[in-house]
């Protein structure tokens, strides 16, 4: 309860400093495909999940859209909006504790 009313004032303090913009949404929205990937319990997995995120959001930006153009034709942009969402699902039926998230056994 005390991380989520830190995590309320600084978010109050920061945009009426900066402004509150539609692309802010964005860079927030992108904090849930991280915890995913790094796993909820682990900060050094969020740190992790980030930059793996980062990565690959590049990546597909680059090779993605040219294979798919060559496949399907018309334009393929804005692929590194959506890439993430699309990584993280299938990150999770891979490994669905994260990269460093506790693996939780159930005893009978």
């Amino acid at each position: 309860m005390l991380a989520g009313m830190v995590a309320l004032v600084t978010g109050l303090m920061w945009g009426s400093r900066n402004g509150v913009q539609y692309t802010l949404t964005l860079t927030v929205l992108k904090a849930l495909p991280v915890l995913i990937l790094g796993g909820f319990t682990s900060v050094p997995g969020a740190i992790v999940g980030g930059l793996i995120i980062d990565a690959s959001e590049k990546l597909a930006e680059i090779y993605i859209p040219p294979v798919l153009q060559d496949l399907f034709g018309g334009n393929f942009g804005g692929i590194e909006c959506w890439f993430p969402y699309v990584f993280a699902p299938l990150f999770l039926l891979v490994r669905p504790e994260g990269l460093f998230g506790e693996k939780h056994i159930d005893r009978v």
